[in-house]
């Protein structure tokens, strides 16, 4: 089991990533597209148990899916997604030029409304945040690649 997120989504820099893969979504229909390749990447990056890696891979798909699809949906194009190894998982960033908008988590709204997935994110990764530069706000996570 992971360690939950002491503060999610406080305005915080990253961690540094290295061997670092990015795109630029314009349109909700170019997310499956990024997945893919998303997928691909990051099952070379994590080498643990296959097992393990299945279930860590997904999480990270997952997230990165829900991020790149709030910034195209609530924040303002373009949009720039990076992805990186980084200490213990996998650091996943993406950036839209809406900076005065922070993200913002929801966990009093039924469920069935939708609007749970930075909640989501959270809870699946080892830390979380954002930050803003400019006109850029960047929504990031580190994803675990592997149980501690």
């Amino acid at each position: 089991m992971h360690a939950e997120p002491a503060r999610p989504w406080v305005a915080a820099r990253p961690p540094e990533g290295v061997d670092c893969r990015t795109w630029s979504p314009r349109h909700v229909r170019d997310l499956p597209g990024v997945r893919r390749q998303f997928r691909a990447w990051v099952t070379d990056a994590v080498a643990d148990s296959p097992q393990l890696r299945a279930n860590r891979i997904e999480e990270s798909v997952l997230a990165l899916d829900e991020l790149m699809s709030n910034a195209l949906r609530h924040g303002r194009a373009p949009v720039d997604v990076e992805v990186c190894t980084s200490e213990g998982g996998v650091l996943l960033s993406v950036a839209d030029r809406a900076a005065e908008d922070p993200p913002r988590p929801t966990s009093t709204r039924d469920p069935s409304h939708g609007g749970m997935g930075l909640g989501m994110v959270a809870d699946f990764a080892l830390d979380c945040g954002w930050f803003a530069t400019g006109d850029h706000k960047v929504v990031w996570a580190v994803m675990p690649s592997h149980d501690d």
